[in-house]
């Protein structure tokens, strides 16, 4: 089917028509939808957002080395600030130019990767995304495209945590402690922000650090860099609307049940936000908002690829379940909090 759903496409497509094949009740139906000719991207625009970002990723890391200067953890602000900027925008750049090349290798038509600058923001930036200006051919492309960017961009977080931890400072605990004391009362007022763990940090810790009885380790800002990369990694993996984990459910579970599910994890979301309000286990509150955003674009549905009839193969399903190991291992329900 896939060959021959490949020359409908063509013959289609050169009359300026997608063609959208369905399966309902035994029969299949071809629907016909007329192509809109994608415009043109300025180059300028990704670029100039690409360097507003730089600049305000380096400034969040100015933020992070600051504090580690003062008490003696560092040597160079300038360098530790630009380790935490190239270390995000590499996470942040390989997701997206993944998703990029994936899409042009099964001829779908994206753009370039928009970076969007947050400057003020503990990062520095709320992410990159690239947009798609053509329809996905089949549910195949569709996971792969999905699943490219989330694979990618936690194989660049797992290497810059990696990095992250062998040029931390492991020093002993009661120096850290005096510093950190002594930095709190010339600072009065400041938060300290700390980070839950998942799965995927606590195996880096395991695998590269052995700390002396008494030492701690003194998180290099290039740590919370990777650790950003896997907090994206999860939020995209989640199966809603058309984040890239709603790609591949949407081709592993059809219309009905993809909408189903994305409505079921916004909500979820939401109460595990609520939860959190009510437990003693600091659950983070942002997952409220991310529930109503979930459950917004949940509700805008999926189009879904062009050639949904064609069945996926063993392959694709595995690729499906790296998609989800992926995912376990990046996900906590306190990725961030204010440590008293």
């Amino acid at each position: 089917m896939v060959s021959d759903f490949s020359k409908i496409r063509e013959i289609f497509e050169n009359i300026g028509y997608y063609p959208f094949i369905r399966k309902k009740e035994g029969k299949i139906y071809l629907h016909l939808f007329k192509a809109k000719k994608p415009g043109k991207s300025r180059v300028i625009i990704p670029i100039a957002l690409l360097v507003a970002t730089i600049l305000s990723v380096f400034y969040a890391g100015y933020s992070w080395a600051v504090p580690l200067k003062e008490m003696g953890f560092i040597d160079n602000i300038w360098v530790t600030s630009s380790i935490f900027m190239m270390g995000l925008i590499f996470i942040l750049g390989s997701h997206e130019l993944a998703h990029k090349i994936t899409a042009m290798k099964n001829k779908v038509d994206a753009s370039w990767p928009y970076f969007i600058p947050m400057p003020l923001f503990i990062i520095g930036t709320m992410g990159a995304l690239i947009t798609i200006k053509s329809p996905i051919p089949d549910k195949k492309a569709a996971i792969k495209i999905g699943l490219s960017g989330p694979l990618i961009g936690f194989i660049a977080s797992v290497i810059v945590i990696s990095i992250g931890i062998a040029i931390s400072p492991v020093v002993p605990a009661t120096e850290y402690m005096r510093a950190v004391e002594t930095f709190n009362a010339t600072h009065p007022g400041g938060i300290t922000i700390g980070f839950g763990q998942t799965l995927i940090y606590r195996i880096l810790l395991d695998l590269f650090l052995n700390l002396p009885e008494g030492y701690t380790l003194v998180t290099h800002p290039l740590v919370v860099a990777g650790i950003v990369g896997v907090f994206v990694t999860a939020l995209n993996l989640l199966p809603m609307g058309q984040l890239d984990g709603g790609h591949v459910a949407r081709s592993i579970l059809g219309e009905k049940y993809h909408m189903l599910v994305s409505k079921t994890t916004a909500l979820s979301l939401i109460g595990i936000g609520f939860l959190g309000s009510f437990l003693r286990y600091p659950i983070w509150p942002g997952w409220i908002l991310w529930g109503f955003i979930g459950y917004l674009i949940s509700s805008r549905g999926h189009p879904g690829a062009m050639d949904e009839v064609t069945e996926l193969t063993g392959e694709d399903k595995i690729l499906a379940v790296i998609g989800i190991i992926i995912f376990i291992l990046c996900f906590t329900p306190t990725p961030l909090y204010v440590v008293p």
